[in-house]
């Protein structure tokens, strides 16, 4: 197939499982990378809190679970876009989103305009989502929305599945505001400019 006859965006059930979906839920308030965890208005950072007591906190097998996951993602989206793997970097921010039906206290917080993830994140090429929760059983709203010139083209989260899509003007999105219960949701993407590439986190 021709590049320019890829389609700028799939999503699949088949490279995380639900299982797996769970058990990174239980990470979605830890930045991984930076160690930021969010305690209630405030963050702190979770490797200086707590010190030699963090294997306490989250196991190795934690984090080579992230990296695995990655890895998996990063495969998917090297194939089906016909690029090599080695060449597709890691890039920050990588984050987990939680969102619900709080009223936003700011800006930052208004998650549900249309924007473009090349815009928002210049390092961003390549972006991910992996769902963590169910659309219709852990909350409603809260859909990923492709606002294409013709029609919009919509992904219904469920845990373990993994949506992906080339991050310029090609793909403008939105999120549709969560009306009940909890999204989670992890973001990871990629860049084909090692300079903005980052390592996957580790244990300190």
């Amino acid at each position: 197939m021709h590049p320019s006859e890829v389609w700028p965006r799939a999503s699949t059930d088949g490279v995380v499982t639900r299982e797996e979906a769970h058990v990174l839920k239980r990470q979605s308030i830890l930045d991984l990378h930076s160690g930021a965890l969010s305690m209630g208005k405030q963050f702190v950072n979770i490797y200086r809190y707590f010190g030699d007591q963090i294997s306490e906190v989250f196991t190795q097998e934690d984090f080579q679970l992230y990296r695995n996951v990655r890895e998996r993602i990063q495969a998917i989206i090297a194939e089906t876009f016909g690029l090599d793997p080695t060449l597709l970097y890691l890039t920050k921010p990588t984050f987990f989103s939680r969102i619900n039906s709080t009223i936003a206290k700011t800006q930052h917080d208004e998650y549900w305009h249309p924007h473009i993830d090349k815009v928002t994140y210049g390092s961003f090429d390549y972006t991910s989502l992996l769902y963590l929760s169910d659309y219709g059983s852990d909350f409603t709203g809260g859909r990923f929305i492709f606002m294409d010139e013709n029609a919009n083209r919509t992904v219904e989260p469920r845990a373990g599945r993994v949506s992906f899509f080339s991050s310029g003007t090609e793909n403008l999105h939105r999120v549709e505001k969560v009306e009940w219960g909890t999204r989670f949701a992890i973001t990871v993407s990629f860049t084909c400019d090692p300079a903005h590439g980052i390592s996957d986190p580790a244990m300190p």
